[in-house]
Formats: structure tokens, sequence, C-alpha cells
């Protein structure tokens, strides 16, 4: 009698274990998500934190700029002021368009030589603006500027919630200049001091300057200060 040989049968999976393996697939696929998802929100944060960084430094550049190249214009135009809502007012003699290097003229004068503008830093709605008056050798058009902003700033800084100024002034001048103080730009001796008298002149404008910013961006959080020194100050 002969024997019919038969096929050993293959064992395939299971419904069960299908379905385990598809969960289990399904919780790596999630967690290789959520770390891809983290990754891709540093680099975000990282950018946007480099981006708001070098805002901030382009601002404190521009700031140092304005002062150095700051310039005492006369009565009513001190280097250095503040505004009745807070603004900082700096009377600076302008850029010139080659630089500062007098050869690029041959023999001419600059365009802007004799000139002065106005150049004014304030808050408005959180942001960090800077207005420049057009260069003026009259003093007329620079009290204007003085008075009000001519047209629409240019954003600096975005996320600023206050800003403070404070000068600092010595007691008195040549060899008495032994020691000085931070105050406010409002004191007397700053408004007080008015005419044309070079003297005057080193009176109302004082060595340096500390501006404090208090940031609100989330890459920006908290007090930045800075001081700088008026290089120009007679």
């Amino acid at each position: 009698m002969e024997r019919v040989r038969t096929q050993p049968r293959q064992r395939g999976f299971t419904l069960l274990e299908l379905l385990v393996a598809a969960f289990i697939m399904a919780i790596v696929a999630a967690l290789g998500w959520r770390g891809l998802d983290s990754v891709a929100r540093a680099r975000d944060d990282s950018q946007q934190r480099m981006q708001a960084g070098t805002q901030l430094q382009l601002s404190m550049q521009q700031m140092r700029a304005d002062l150095s190249a700051a310039s005492d214009g006369g009565q009513n135009l001190p280097a250095v002021s503040l505004a009745g809502n807070g603004d900082l007012l700096i009377v600076r003699r302008p850029a010139d368009p080659l630089g500062s290097d007098m050869r690029a003229w041959a023999q001419a004068l600059p365009p802007y030589a004799g000139m002065l503008e106005v150049v004014r830093w304030g808050i408005r709605g959180g942001r960090l603006l800077r207005w420049a008056s057009p260069p003026a050798p009259l003093p007329a058009p620079l009290l204007q500027a003085m008075g009000r902003p001519e047209g629409a700033g240019i954003e600096m800084l975005d996320g600023v919630a206050s800003m403070q100024v404070l000068v600092y002034r010595y007691a008195g001048t040549g060899l008495q200049q032994q020691s000085g103080a931070w105050v406010s730009p409002y004191t007397a001796a700053n408004v007080a001091q008015s005419g044309n008298n070079p003297l005057l002149a080193q009176l109302r404008t004082p060595a340096g300057l500390r501006w404090t910013l208090l940031l609100t961006q989330p890459q920006l959080r908290g007090s930045v200060q800075r001081e700088f020194l008026l290089e120009t100050r007679q």
C-alpha cells in the first residue's frame, strides 16, 4: 500500500500578531515624527533668536554712529537731549556719502559740509523707531525737527517695552573734571545753558550716554544696557 506524502503546512501570521506589529510601527513612527518636529522647532527658534540678536546689534551700531557724530548746534540745539514724550534727540553731522576720507573729494568740500541733522529715537507700539531729518545749514528746520518727527520712522527693533536714557556729566570743565555722575538729560545743566559760546556748548554736551532697553520678545527678553562715549565732545 502506497503512502501519500503531504506537504507540511507553512504557518503564517495571525491577525493578532499583525495588529500588534502595526501598533508598534505606529508608535515608532509617532516618536520619530515628534523628534523631527522638535528638531525643526529648535532650528526655527535658533534662526529667530539669531535674527533678533542681529537686529539688536545693528540698532546698537546705529546708535554708536549717531553719538560719534553728535555735535552741539548752538542755542536750543544741544547734542543730546530728550523730547517731552521721552524720545532721544541727537543733533549730529550728516554721514558723508563717500565716507570720512576727505581725499575722495579732491579739493572740493563734501556736500554736507557745515550742515547738521536731527536724529530721533523713540518707541511706538512696542517698536523702536529712528527718524532722521534732512541735513540743513540753518537752525530753523533743525528746531522744527526737534519739535516733532518728520515722516515715518524706520523700525530698528521690535518688541521693546520701554527706553531709559542717562547721560554722564562732569561737575566742572578743564582741570576740574575730576568727578561726574549719571544724570537725566532733563536736568537743568542740560537746558539752562544756552547760547553759542563754546564753553557753554561743552557744558551742555555730556561725556557719555547710557541706553537701557526693556525687551519683550520671546527670543530677546529682559533688560539690555549699553554705554557710549561722545567722542566729539569739545
